[in-house]
């Protein structure tokens, strides 16, 4: 999943409509941020089949970052922290679901499947990225709908910030899906692990830009 997560954090902008969604969009993607830290540090890989330059996909090895055990810890300290910066329990369930999101969604797409728990033990995976066609097709709806329940939180009071979200999800929606469905070669590592470490801090730092003036005059905001 990648636009998939954007469009879960931009949703859950109608549980809290003073949280700036840049947060719930970074959480959505905190695995993937934390992936890359801990493939750098040497706790997590990857491997690619051998049919990569027509599957597109990778496979991993990352109990600590995409585990469900862990994806549940790392919700919780997301969660923790939200509620120590507001005070405000729907800021905080709107972030604590955006984390934990990821492993529901991740666990639909991945062929190999995220672990439980340890690498050793169970794993979730129902293996959609085998259908690309198909699962490129849901993440598109998802991106939809994730804009169209931003927009009916902020049509009243900010809809130029509606719009100007509307472009930046279709361009960013198109960007990931061409990005993987025609990826004829495997990424260097570097690639990777810079796209892993930089794509989610950037990618919610544009969003958050895009909806800061709608927390303009309102309650306190993350």
């Amino acid at each position: 999943m990648g636009i998939g997560h954007v469009a879960v954090g931009l949703g859950l902008k109608r549980a809290d409509d003073g949280i700036n969604v840049g947060w719930l969009i970074f959480a959505a993607l905190l695995p993937d941020f934390l992936l890359g830290w801990f493939v750098v540090g040497g706790w997590e890989t990857y491997d690619a089949p051998a049919d990569y330059t027509s599957s597109h996909y990778l496979l991993f090895t990352f109990p600590a970052s995409h585990g469900l055990v862990a994806n549940i810890g790392w919700a919780a300290v997301a969660a923790l922290l939200t509620w120590a910066l507001t005070k405000r329990r729907s800021a905080t369930f709107a972030i604590g679901i955006a984390a934990l999101s990821h492993f529901l969604l991740d666990g639909t797409v991945h062929v190999k499947g995220l672990p439980l728990a340890g690498s050793a033990g169970p794993s979730f995976g129902l293996g959609l990225w085998r259908h690309l066609p198909l699962e490129l097709s849901i993440e598109a709806a998802m991106a939809v709908m994730g804009l169209w329940i931003y927009w009916s939180a902020v049509r009243q009071d900010a809809p130029r910030r509606g719009r100007k979200m509307a472009v930046y999800i279709v361009i960013l929606a198109a960007f990931l899906i061409v990005g993987q469905a025609g990826a004829n070669q495997l990424p260097s590592r570097e690639s990777l692990i810079t796209s892993w470490l930089a794509g989610p801090p950037l990618m919610a730092a544009i969003a958050s830009l895009l909806d800061q003036r709608r927390q303009a005059g309102r309650k306190p905001a993350l």
